[in-house]
């Protein structure tokens, strides 16, 4: 992965771990955003699911989940602020993999998240057909500046909702079934409103207007104001204001343990020309049998290495 120079003043560290505005500003509460080791995401993910090293990207995280796991769709909701449509995740380890980097479909695997540096609300490409809005999590082949509105993703990655149950808080029971998305899928019309990231003014999708959800699902839609915040476990929702926690990840990592996949044990769904057949249970077999590598010189937690910087007078 891209190394990045580190920028700003490290103000704390994680504990142990890629809309109604126009386009391009901001409202927010606090301007701390705290910078964190790329490291975190390895600490903080480890325990909810296994890294592996894929062939072109790199280390990639696969969730350990039983369930009919979609990414920004299982175990969430969408809330409306400042900066776009943000999803909100109830998984602990939701706040990286929703906000920072890509996903990906290996039908040997399931869904893998491919890191990112760059935080958004989503990193989402947003839709409507019909009566449904849709919206899919961004491949990481997406150049995000150059093909983003031309790009359309396999059927598999739509999540399509009826446009009146979007702003739903059990959201995964109004998605539609993967056998129902088909018929929608190459109908789906892109929605072409964006917004700019902070820090490299990365293009992401602002998602639907506001006023056009109100009346689809006859309710006042409060925009809350995202808080950075120094803590994971202060992330949460109070009234109006979204306490969020997007630090600036630095440096390059490598975990402590990985598994390893080979050239010819992938196969990434890129077009609607292939076809996942492969069942859950199996998948997750598939990434059991794969050899387990220990790092040799281990880094040292991130707690660890910066549990004095939460001494600091002004941290939250």
């Amino acid at each position: 992965m891209k190394k990045i120079i580190r920028s700003g003043l490290l103000v704390v560290v994680i504990m142990v771990l890629f809309s109604g505005c126009a386009p391009g500003t901001y409202t927010t509460l606090s301007t701390v955003t705290p910078n964190v080791t790329f490291q975190s995401f390895y600490d903080d993910l480890s325990p909810y699911g296994n890294w592996m090293d894929y062939p072109g990207y790199g280390q990639v995280w696969h969730p350990r989940l039983d369930d009919d796991f979609r990414p920004y769709a299982s175990n969430g909701n969408w809330l409306y602020s400042n900066e776009g449509w943000a999803w909100e995740s109830n998984y602990n380890w939701g706040w990286a993999p929703f906000h920072y980097g890509r996903w990906l479909y290996d039908d040997m695997y399931g869904w893998i998240w491919v890191p990112g540096y760059e935080w958004s609300p989503a990193w989402v490409t947003w839709g409507s057909v019909d009566d449904y809005y849709a919206w899919a999590p961004l491949m990481p082949d997406v150049n995000i500046n150059i093909q983003y509105n031309s790009w359309r993703p396999h059927n598999l990655y739509w999540n399509l909702c009826s446009r009146d149950h979007i702003y739903d808080r059990d959201l995964y029971k109004r998605i539609e079934r993967p056998d129902r998305i088909n018929d929608f899928g190459n109908r789906v019309s892109i929605m072409n409103n964006f917004n700019t990231t902070r820090t490299h003014k990365q293009f992401y999708s602002f998602g639907p207007e506001v006023g056009d959800v109100e009346r689809y699902t006859n309710r006042k839609i409060n925009q809350v104001l995202l808080k950075p915040i120094n803590n994971v476990k202060q992330q949460q929702q109070q009234g109006k204001i979204f306490k969020i926690f997007r630090p600036d990840p630095v440096q390059n990592p490598q975990p402590h343990e990985y598994r390893r996949v080979e050239n010819n044990q992938t196969n990434p769904i890129h077009n609607n020309d292939q076809r996942p057949v492969t069942p859950r249970n199996d998948q997750n077999k598939n990434i059991e049998k794969l050899p387990m590598y220990k790092n040799p010189n281990p880094p040292a937690n991130t707690l660890d290495k910066l549990k004095n910087a939460l001494k600091k007078p002004g941290t939250q």
